[in-house]
């Protein structure tokens, strides 16, 4: 796994000083069942920093389910996207990331033909800290190879409601997973559901699917007096698998910042590649 910075405005960065970078710190933990995401258990509501009118995480199926598998992902902790030393946002980005195999076992041959479908659905959180310089979008990117397919983003470009300085946002999913239990020998229909109402304040969140991933942000616009300050990062990527075989599948993970630095257009990102495997093993009854 790796990351860089991609530097677009040379006049702004010999323009500034140079500051102590501060070191990147990386952790990354791979487990089955989990049930933690910033500090919460799933499906209750707690305090986080961000305005949060609902919260309801029904993504992880019975214990005894076959061929789900859940990992949390590290991808930046306090990581700063910086201009000449300078940070202009810092990131902290956690993913949790599930994964189900669906219709049909994975182990058979005709695994596509037959209807099987490998869901991966990803839960964004984590907190974007600014810096001195105004900015007009914070955004994260995930791009994938062409053997998964991006589906949804949420909550989606233009589906919040505005009420005075805030805008209202929604993530409601639900998609209803044939499962394997009984060691892999019986079906059911797991219910996945995952339900986050949230708002900003003074800008707005976009979210859309591209031909090699997804993307979703927080906005500004950049004629209005109204800039983006620090906040959370929310969101729910969903993407689809046809062929087990392509296990393990690196994703790569860009997050970028832009802006102005007293009359210079500023355009920055970091990006970490991480490789995403799956055990299909059954569980035993």
């Amino acid at each position: 796994m790796s990351s860089h910075c991609h530097c677009n405005t040379e006049p702004a960065c010999t323009a500034l000083a140079t500051m102590h970078t501060p070191h990147m710190v990386y952790h990354h933990h791979h487990y089955h069942h989990c049930v933690e995401r910033d500090g919460r258990d799933e499906g209750h509501e707690t305090v986080s920093p961000r305005i949060s009118k609902g919260f309801a995480n029904r993504l992880t199926p019975p214990i005894t389910t076959s061929f789900f598998h859940k990992e949390t992902l590290n991808i930046f902790s306090k990581q700063p996207i910086l201009v000449s030393e300078i940070p202009i946002e810092t990131v902290t980005w956690r993913t949790e990331v599930y994964k189900y195999v669906t219709r049909v076992r994975p182990d058979d041959p005709n695994f596509k033909k037959n209807g099987g479908e490998i869901f991966i659905i990803m839960v964004h959180g984590g907190t974007s800290d600014l810096g001195p310089f105004p900015l007009i979008k914070c955004e994260k990117t995930i791009k994938v190879p062409s053997s998964i397919i991006p589906m949804r983003q949420y909550p989606a470009s233009n589906s919040g409601t505005q009420s005075d300085d805030n805008w209202s946002y929604s993530i409601d999913f639900m998609n209803t997973m044939p499962m394997f239990s009984n060691g892999g020998n019986s079906v059911f229909d797991f219910e996945a559901s995952y339900k986050e109402d949230f708002v900003r304040s003074k800008f707005k969140q976009t979210g859309t699917e591209t031909t090699d991933g997804v993307q979703f942000a927080a906005t500004a616009e950049p004629d209005e007096s109204q800039k983006i300050d620090d906040h959370t990062i929310i969101g729910l990527s969903v993407f689809k698998c046809l062929d087990p075989a392509v296990f393990p599948v690196t994703f790569t993970f860009e997050a970028s910042a832009r802006g102005e630095m007293v009359t210079v257009p500023i355009h920055r990102t970091i990006s970490k590649k991480v490789t995403i495997d799956f055990d299909f093993f059954p569980v035993l009854a």
